[in-house]
């Protein structure tokens, strides 16, 4: 008898016969070498009551909504930056400074523009990363949690913030 090869499923496993005397015993086999497994890995015989989402999906969450809120504050880091780089722009305009030196603070004013468009593109998809894996789990029935609520006031404060700089 040859070996048997498990395949997955959107679903579920299957197990693939590699005979055709093997296909009666297919189903029975994987079901016995899941509950092995099972047995193996976690020194218990039953199956856990509640399906527990995987921590790797909460820590990616966390970690989206860090990214999410790190972007928000460079953003208000570049806005501050272009505030203050315009009214020293402006002051030296109004001195009569050395066109040279005027030419340059205009030329760090524009770098410092350019940064705000750039910045909420990246703002943009990690809003719309942030909302894929908050739908993934809400579809997985988590929908509590402090990572979870930590997560839907970043984004409603990310699109307060997109509503408020297009009007």
């Amino acid at each position: 008898m040859g070996p048997l090869s498990l395949w997955p499923t959107e679903t579920h496993l299957t197990c693939l016969p590699h005979s055709p005397t093997q296909t009666q015993r297919s189903g029975i086999c994987l079901s016995n070498q899941i509950k092995q497994l099972f047995q193996v890995l976690t020194g218990r015989d039953k199956w856990p009551s509640k399906v527990q989402v995987p921590m790797a999906t909460l820590r990616n969450l966390k970690i989206k909504t860090g990214t999410c809120k790190r972007i928000v504050k460079e953003l208000h880091s570049y806005e501050k930056e272009v505030e203050r780089e315009a009214a020293k722009t402006a002051d030296m305009k109004e001195k009569g400074a050395d066109p040279y030196d005027l030419k340059q603070q205009e030329n760090v004013l524009a770098e410092s523009r350019m940064m705000i468009p750039d910045c909420r593109k990246r703002l943009e998809a990690s809003l719309a990363d942030l909302k894929g894996t908050l739908a993934e789990l809400e579809e997985s029935n988590q929908k509590e949690g402090t990572e979870i609520e930590e997560a839907k006031s970043t984004i409603v404060e990310v699109e307060q913030l997109f509503q408020t700089t297009e009007a």
